[in-house]
């Protein structure tokens, strides 16, 4: 591999870590904006988005200059697309980040929205993030596809909290319809997250074997028929 093209991947490589660490960070900011009713906070998560759709830009242009320069073949073409996926994977977890503060600062309630459920959910999420950062980083298929299996768990307890809430709602339909409303919302922007962080495992495991996940269970589905 020629060493100018090696730094490039480097390069990109800490480009998409730190949009993943920007990510992260916007998740916590804006679940805490949210649960606190902190309308500054949100404002601040929801200016801060643009940094991250930027992020995504200067990614993608990158890779394709590299491929440009340098036409790769094989693992380092792979690395290239799967980094471009990523970065197009993480500026969606950004935009669900800034989307669950446009809910608090579009609502009438006033207060804050205590939920355990959601707490947990992101920071399940956030641990989602940093293992597929890691696996990214350190080409660890078995990591990759432990993000890929983690996302049940996090749909799982969406599941709980839904419940939960809509059972508040039936309870008493005056004192907890925004509140439980606004609270499925939340949770399920986290969820949708987390349907993407997996589908970043996949792309690693792509890129470390050249084989996806998701053609696996096809494959096994088509066997099982």
């Amino acid at each position: 591999m020629p060493k100018k093209f090696e730094e490039m991947l480097k390069e990109i490589e800490n480009d998409i870590l730190d949009m993943a660490d920007l990510c992260i960070d916007q998740t916590d900011s804006a679940v805490k904006a949210f649960v606190e009713g902190d309308k500054e906070l949100a404002k601040h998560v929801r200016k801060r988005d643009t940094a991250i759709d930027l992020m995504e830009i200067k990614i993608e242009d990158k890779c394709i200059k590299a491929i440009a320069l340098h036409h790769p073949v094989s693992e380092d073409l792979r690395e290239l697309m799967t980094c471009i996926k990523i970065s197009s994977k993480l500026e969606k977890v950004g935009d669900n980040a800034a989307k669950i503060c446009k809910i608090i600062l579009k609502s009438s309630y006033e207060g804050k929205r205590k939920n355990e459920i959601l707490i947990v959910m992101k920071d399940y999420l956030i641990t989602m993030i940093k293992n597929a950062m890691v696996a990214f980083k350190n080409r660890d298929e078995g990591l990759a596809r432990e993000v890929y299996n983690m996302d049940k768990r996090l749909d799982e307890l969406y599941e709980e909290l839904y419940r939960s809430m809509i059972s508040k709602i039936l309870e008493n339909p005056t004192k907890y319809l925004t509140l439980a409303t606004e609270i499925i919302f939340a949770a399920k922007y986290l969820e949708r997250s987390g349907n993407i962080v997996a589908s970043i495992g996949d792309r690693i495991v792509y890129m470390i074997t050249g084989e996806r996940i998701k053609e696996e269970e096809l494959e096994e589905y088509l066997e099982e028929k």
